[in-house]
């Protein structure tokens, strides 16, 4: 599902940082009340409302990215991201004072 085909009123789950460093993330249902073209509205089941962006729902695999997007990512193959493990490593005996 896209972000176009979000609708309003639909159930979603999104991951909520706690408040304490030491416990882990948990899962949290909201309510879509309102969309927007960067970010939408959602509502937890107490009504408190919080912004979503887009973003944040691609990254908790609510929605996907546009097809010509997904398909570019599935072509590089390339690992992204600052965590990642598989990155090459640059030569450091180029450098100047170094022969």
């Amino acid at each position: 599902m896209t972000y176009g085909e979000l609708e309003l009123n639909a159930k979603i789950k999104l991951k909520e940082k706690p408040h304490d460093e030491q416990r882990a993330y948990r899962m949290v249902e909201y309510t879509v009340v309102a969309k927007y073209p960067s970010m939408c509205m959602v509502e937890d089941k107490k009504g408190r409302r919080r912004g979503a962006a887009v973003g944040e729902l691609v990254m908790n695999k609510v929605i996907r990215q546009e097809r010509h997007l997904e398909a570019l990512r599935r072509e590089t193959g390339k690992p992204r991201g600052r965590n990642c493990k598989n990155k090459e490593k640059q030569d450091s005996g180029t450098k100047a004072g170094k022969t």
